[in-house]
């Protein structure tokens, strides 16, 4: 017997996490605090290259604000898997480096190793953690902690999934408010700029249900028509790399199928032949809002569907000219493309929800068997040593 209450919605579950697990003004407060702090630190003040680590949803979120943060401090910013960052970026860091090392839980193997290598080349090491107890807090040099709550209202075999949501924004968040605050101390962009750019930050959570509610009846209509899948890709460029790497984790987290995140331009110059060989099997979700690469974006629906595969639009405007795709989803909200990870990773989510109840999975996201062991247990070196 299912789970799921046929004809079951989520966009109320989107409200409900956005108020009550996210909680917003706590949010401001504590990122503004530990921000302001972090700020202060001439240690971050001084640095001349910033790299941000993390895992899985950390990275993306890394990945997503990357851009944004180079622009607003004028620092070069790269965003690194953390095992790239501890195991082969560690040995090359100097004093004038930062590391953001970003963990959820601030228990990950990788994200804690990044740091303790870092200090140990003598780079500055900032924690983004949801945990001022855990293992990250305690060996960073600075900490900014974004708070979210539990959110034990929602039922138990698909509620994680908005906790793992809310903990997401928050991420960006506190990775937007770092960087508007440190283009701030830097004099890259004037105080009116930062509380202007955190004021659409907020109006985009804020936005949450109202967007789930209007793509909605879209989603459902869309999850039956794909029935059966066993891959879909998520791709897009700029900020919408990361955008798209989270938009692809939710499927094989969840359901699970194999979602594969992708760079928009590559999928023209690989996953094309692929897709000549699939046809129909191919389903390519398009990250596309407006921007520097929504033309590229434009012309991948056509390249999508010409080869024989199943474009899924995923933009905000009715007016802008796409050619003829399989599924489009407009999000109706309009947002630059430095902050369109806030809300454009939203109808992946919500498509992944109702493909499974309409599959009748019972527990998503799917549950580890190993304690976490493989991520949070396993080994950690202290010295960057031993690295070549």
């Amino acid at each position: 017997m299912s789970a799921y209450k046929p004809g079951q919605t989520f966009a109320p579950d989107v409200a409900y996490a956005i108020n009550h697990s996210l909680d917003l003004p706590r949010l401001r407060s504590v990122v503004g605090e530990h921000v302001a702090a972090a700020v202060r630190d001439e240690r971050v003040a001084r640095a001349e290259r910033i790299l941000i680590g993390g895992s899985g949803d950390s990275w993306f979120a890394a990945m997503s604000v990357a851009p944004a943060l180079r622009r607003w401090t004028g620092i070069l910013t790269e965003a690194k898997t953390a095992m790239e960052l501890a195991r082969y970026e560690t040995p090359l860091l100097t004093p004038r480096d930062l590391v953001i090392s970003v963990s959820n839980s601030g228990s990950s193997s990788r994200a804690r190793e990044s740091v303790l290598l870092a200090k140990d080349r003598g780079a500055t090491t900032l924690g983004v953690t949801g945990s001022l107890t855990g293992a990250l807090a305690r060996q960073a040099d600075l900490v900014v902690h974004r708070p979210v709550n539990e959110v034990p209202d929602l039922p138990a075999h698909y509620g994680r999934c908005f906790l793992n949501l809310t903990e997401y924004l928050a991420v960006l968040y506190a990775l937007y408010s770092f960087a508007l605050a440190l283009g701030v101390k830097q004099g890259r962009i004037s105080a009116a700029v930062q509380a202007k750019q955190l004021a659409e930050i907020e109006r985009a959570i804020s936005a949450h249900a109202d967007i789930a509610a209007r793509i909605e009846p879209g989603i459902i209509a869309l999850a039956k028509q794909l029935d059966g899948i066993d891959t879909i890709w998520a791709i897009g460029a700029g900020p919408s790399r990361g955008t798209a790497q989270y938009s692809a984790a939710k499927f094989h987290e969840q359901m699970p199928i194999n979602g594969i995140g992708g760079d928009l331009e590559e999928w023209a110059h690989l996953e094309y032949f692929l897709t000549l060989k699939w046809g129909r099997r191919s389903v390519v979700m398009i990250i596309a809002p407006p921007g520097n690469s929504l033309d590229r974006a434009q012309e991948m629906v056509r390249g999508v569907e010409d080869a024989g595969g199943r474009a899924i639009v995923v933009n905000a405007g009715a007016e802008m000219a796409f050619p003829p795709a399989f599924a489009r989803v407009d999000l109706g909200y309009g947002i630059e493309e430095w902050l369109s990870p806030l809300i454009y990773h939203l109808p992946a989510q919500l498509l992944v929800l109702h493909m499974a109840a309409r599959a009748g999975v019972d527990h998503i996201p799917r549950r580890r068997v190993d304690d976490a062991w493989l991520i949070a247990k396993g080994i950690v070196r202290e010295t960057a040593k031993t690295l070549s």
